[in-house]
This record gives structure tokens, C-alpha cells and sequence, in this order.
């Protein structure tokens, strides 16, 4: 799956989860350690306006800082979501070259690994967010193997530290080794 189709893919997936939310379920548990859904939905809805600020021209830190000094699903969550994903969209695609270099908390990346590592951590929490708010936790087949491929492609742990589980077994599927390599227990 081309880079750009996967975007959509996974914000799809993502906001098809999102649109289930209700008011009783924003501060259930999710798969990732003290996070409820609230934190989970404002932190990819962050990373949202961090892409959008850095794919602007803003450095990564004062990025980060005007995204960690605002509410993330103010006026509400769904359209928070909505506008921020597609104002990401539209940056991504209007960068002139994936190979021209962005200011990330990593240092200098591409823009296509900047845009990788917005696919992978939109489609990981989309699986966060159904498994906690029990929904459909299957992902698109095509989109769970662009992800593992960054994800085996990726730097240790996506850069941020993610430990895998034991069981990622070469012999599983594929939407079982990706979340067995980004921490998380399929079954």
C-alpha cells in the first residue's frame, strides 16, 4: 500500500472506532499503561496538530509545547479528530519531496518517516481504541502489512521505546505479529 493511501486507511480505521465513543467510555482502560480512552484519543488527536505545526515549519519543541499547552478534543472529540486529520492530510500531500528532512523529537527525520510514524501510531491506537471500547479490533489487511513493515524496517522500538512481546512469531498473522511487536497481547 502506497505511504499517502495508508494515511487514509488508518484514519479511517481510527475514526470509525472514535464514532462508537460514548460518554461512559471515556475512562475505560486501554492496552497501553495508564491511559484511559480519553488520554488515548487526545494523544493521537495531538499527534495530529504536532504533524500539522512541524510539516509547517515549526520546530519539534515548540511544537510539542503548543500542542502539551492546549485541550486536544475541544469543542468535542469527533470533530477535533475530523479537522485535524484532514488538515494532516493535506500537509503530508503537499510536501514537495517525502525525502526533505523535518524536526522531530528524534532529531531530523524525512518526511516519510515522519509520515510512517504517523501511520503506525494512528493504526496501533485504532486497535487500542476498539480493544478498549469493544469494538471490532480487526484491521484492514493491507494497512496491518504496511505497518509491520515500518515497524520491522523501524528504528528498535519505533524510537519511542515499545518493547515487544516474545511471541511475535514469523508464522503468525499478520495483524498478531505487528501487535505482538509493538507490545500488545492479540488475544
Amino acid at each position: 500500500m502506497e505511504i499517502l493511501s495508508a494515511l487514509d486507511a488508518a484514519t479511517d480505521e481510527f475514526g470509525r472506532r472514535l464514532a462508537r465513543v460514548d460518554e461512559a467510555s471515556w475512562s475505560l482502560s486501554t492496552p497501553c499503561a495508564d491511559w484511559d480512552v480519553h488520554y488515548l484519543v487526545a494523544h493521537v488527536v495531538g499527534g495530529n496538530r504536532f504533524a500539522n505545526a512541524v510539516l509547517g515549519g515549526m520546530p519539534a519543541s515548540d511544537a510539542i509545547a503548543q500542542v502539551m499547552s492546549s485541550s486536544q478534543l475541544e469543542p468535542d472529540a469527533m470533530t477535533a479528530w475530523t479537522t485535524t486529520s484532514a488538515t494532516q492530510t493535506a500537509a503530508f500531500r503537499a510536501v514537495t519531496s517525502l525525502d526533505s528532512r523535518v524536526d522531530h523529537p528524534l532529531g531530523k527525520i524525512t518526511g516519510r518517516e515522519f509520515l510512517e510514524f504517523r501511520v503506525f501510531d494512528i493504526t496501533v491506537h485504532a486497535w487500542d481504541l476498539a480493544r478498549s471500547i469493544g469494538a471490532d479490533d480487526r484491521l484492514a489487511p493491507d494497512l496491518v502489512d504496511t505497518v509491520l513493515d515500518i515497524v520491522q524496517d523501524g528504528p528498535s522500538g519505533m524510537g519511542f521505546g515499545i518493547v515487544a512481546l516474545d511471541n511475535a512469531s514469523q508464522i503468525a498473522p499478520a495483524q498478531a505479529r505487528l501487535l505482538a511487536l509493538t507490545g500488545r497481547e492479540s488475544i
